[in-house]
């Protein structure tokens, strides 16, 4: 009976070797860099997104006039980010404090507007637009206060209005991956 497993345990192993098709290539996708700190910070994002999806995803190192004046083909597909400028803005607060210190807590708005392009990789034309857009709100806080009654130090945190833009931009990110991979599928 352990011969008979063993054999048709080696037999399916066999069958399903067979079966890949080693000859298939995975589709390679440029992601294109943006004019803006912002833009290229979500294309950073988009490309780790669409190598989670098992796309094989690379920094093309240009932006897409460049791509058009080399007009070599590296890659199946390019992506480009286009309009990602994250903003954040914030709509007034509450300071809370005690003897020795105190917080201000702020209700914060990121918001993103972009537009996703995927271009052919071999004639650099047009194949999909995606525009996307997203938006958080949260109390976060913008500054903390230590001292007494001699000596007050208050400090703003301007990471943290920073931190939340970088939160909407990956959600953007993920978006975007999935509408990449969307047209590569019906591809």
């Amino acid at each position: 009976m352990k011969r008979l497993l063993i054999a048709l345990g080696l037999l399916t192993m066999a069958t399903s070797a067979l079966a890949i098709d080693t000859t298939r290539q995975a589709v390679r996708v440029g992601v294109l860099r943006g004019l803006h700190e912002e833009q290229n910070y979500v294309a950073n994002m988009l490309r780790r997104e669409l190598r989670e999806r098992g796309i094989d995803a690379f920094d093309a190192r240009r932006t897409h006039l460049e791509l058009l004046d080399d007009g070599a083909a590296v890659a199946d597909y390019y992506v480009e980010v286009v309009g990602a400028e994250p903003s954040t803005t914030g709509y007034g607060g509450i300071d809370v404090g005690g003897e020795h210190g105190g917080i201000s807590l702020g209700v914060f708005v990121s918001r993103i507007a972009a537009e996703v392009r995927v271009y052919d990789g071999e004639s650099i034309e047009l194949v999909a637009t995606e525009d996307l857009a997203k938006k958080s709100t949260a109390i976060l806080p913008a500054g903390v206060g230590l001292g007494g009654r001699a000596l007050f130090a208050w400090v703003a945190l301007p990471f943290i209005e920073r931190a939340q833009w970088r939160s909407v931009a990956r959600a953007a990110a993920r978006d975007a991956a999935e509408a990449v991979a969307e047209t590569l599928r019906g591809r």
